[in-house]
């Protein structure tokens, strides 16, 4: 054995230099893809606790129309908000899109350009032939107007 060593000394020496190498960076990759450290969403969460939504906000939105509007449902999600209204059957897109823009009235103009504001609006009695729905809108941060699309 201390002849096979004396004889491939270089490459004994570069195999355990490879093997050290290759420990550290499986050691290295585990660390940087699966450490558990700080908020899932990294920095993105940060000043919307000062800003912070009222829990009845579903309901306020929802007593703005006397008719038209099945459900409101609002999720906030950091800097995000998802409002999710489901329409009455028979509502034309226009109408639709103007529900939307009518919800922005309760929140604060602060609120407005702090948050991301997204809308997805659907329809469940819908027909096939005048589909429009489910329609999203968002309005980013930055921006005053809501941009629409749908399928």
């Amino acid at each position: 054995m201390k002849k096979l060593i004396k004889e491939n000394k270089v490459l004994f020496v570069l195999s355990i230099i490879i093997l050290i190498s290759l420990i550290c960076i499986g050691v290295g990759l585990i660390t940087y893809f699966y450490s558990e450290d700080g908020d899932k969403f990294g920095n993105r969460c940060e000043g919307a606790d000062k800003l912070p939504i009222s829990e009845n906000i579903s309901e306020d939105i929802k007593s703005l129309y006397e008719s038209g509007v099945e459900s409101v449902k609002v999720d906030v999600i950091c800097k995000r908000i998802d409002v999710l209204i489901d329409v009455a059957p028979g509502i034309s897109k226009v109408d639709a899109q103007s529900i939307g823009v009518r919800a922005l009235e309760k929140f604060t103009d602060e609120q407005k350009s702090f948050y991301d504001i997204s809308f997805l609006i659907t329809c469940k009695g819908n027909t096939e032939e005048t589909t429009v729905f489910p329609m999203q809108g968002m309005k980013n941060s930055e921006n005053s107007q809501i941009v629409w699309t749908n399928n």
